[in-house]
C-alpha cells in the first residue's frame, strides 16, 4: 500500500459506478487510480473526489498497468474554489504539471508548485504572468529551461511532453487576458 499527498487533476467515469481518478503527487509524480464504486450513494469517496481537491491517499501499485486501485482519500483542508478565468487556468496548471510529470517517480517540486499555484488562484484575481511565470516555473523544475535560454519555458516544456502542450493552453491565455510577451527572470 502507498502512501501520499495529492491534488485531483482529473477524473473519467470507468463503469456505471467507478472512476479513473489521475493525481499529481508529491511522491509518486502522475497517478491514475481506479476508484471503483465511487459513483454509488454510500460510497467512502462520496464527496472526496471533485476537481482539484487536495488529499492523502492511499493505493495499491499495479504490477501489470500504470492503473492503480485507490483504497483511501482524506481530504486536507477546505476544497478551493474559482471563478472561471481561475478555473481555466487551474485546469491548464493542473493538465500542464500532469502531462509534463513522470509517473511513479518522486515530483515533490511540481506538486508543491501545482498547490502553490492553486493556492494563488483561489485568492487572487487573474493576472497576465500568471500563465507565463507557472511555465517559466515549471520548466526550470523540470530542468529543460533557464533565463538565458533562446527558448520560451513553454515551448521547453511541450518538446518534453512529445510535442504538444495541454489543449486548455489557448483558453488559459485568454482567460489570463493574453499574454504580456515577456518571460519571466529567474
Amino acid at each position: 500500500m502507498e502512501h501520499c499527498s495529492a491534488i485531483l487533476v482529473r477524473r473519467v467515469r470507468w463503469s456505471e459506478t467507478s472512476l479513473i481518478v489521475t493525481w499529481m503527487t508529491d511522491h509518486f509524480g502522475t497517478v491514475q487510480t481506479l476508484a471503483r464504486g465511487a459513483l454509488r450513494p454510500k460510497s467512502s469517496f462520496a464527496g472526496k473526489l471533485d476537481i482539484f481537491h487536495r488529499a492523502e491517499i492511499s493505493f495499491s501499485a499495479s504490477r501489470r498497468s500504470t492503473l492503480h486501485t485507490l483504497h483511501e482519500v482524506v481530504l486536507q483542508g477546505v476544497p478551493q474554489t474559482f471563478p472561471y478565468k481561475q478555473l481555466v487556468l487551474a485546469s491548464y496548471f493542473a493538465e500542464l504539471a500532469a502531462s509534463a510529470s513522470p509517473t511513479m517517480q518522486p515530483a515533490h517540486d511540481v506538486w508543491d508548485l501545482l498547490h502553490r499555484a492553486l493556492e494563488h488562484l483561489a485568492g487572487a484575481d487573474v493576472s497576465p504572468r500568471a500563465l507565463p511565470h507557472f511555465e517559466c516555473e515549471l520548466a526550470k523544475i523540470l530542468g529543460v529551461w533557464h533565463k538565458n535560454a533562446n527558448i520560451a519555458p513553454h515551448a521547453a516544456i511541450a518538446g518534453l511532453c512529445g510535442g504538444a502542450l495541454p489543449r486548455t493552453r489557448g483558453e488559459a491565455v485568454a482567460a489570463a487576458g493574453g499574454l504580456d510577451g515577456s518571460i519571466p527572470s529567474a
